[in-house]
């Protein structure tokens, strides 16, 4: 596989209510060999389980579950997912960044 125009995308999907939509246009961007996992916020594990932060976690915002979405795609299909997010209500768009990709392997 050539890996000139590979990138990685990294998305945390932190709205429940925006997920199955951004699933959606994943699929519609083809980018089928997603890799969804289930994260937590760095609030989340100082209210869990440091309980000696108890004081800053307050400070911090109340919601901590969120899905991360890893993906390595083309940048055609990319282009056309970050339309889809740009499009989004700022309230619902994921947290992401796009990294270029010097060389893969297990891709077929």
């Amino acid at each position: 596989m050539d890996d000139r125009g590979m990138r990685l995308v990294v998305l945390v999907v932190r709205s429940a209510e925006s997920f199955d939509p951004l699933i959606n246009a994943l699929l519609d961007a083809g980018m089928t060999g997603a890799t969804v996992v289930d994260s937590r916020g760095l609030a989340a594990v100082l209210r869990q389980e440091m309980p000696i932060f108890a004081g800053l976690a307050a400070l911090l915002p109340q919601a901590t579950g969120s899905r991360m979405i890893v993906s390595i795609a083309t940048r055609d299909s990319i282009d056309s997912l970050m339309r889809f997010i740009d499009d989004m209500p700022p309230d619902l768009r994921p947290v992401g960044a796009v990294i270029p990709i010097e060389r893969t392997v297990g891709l077929s």
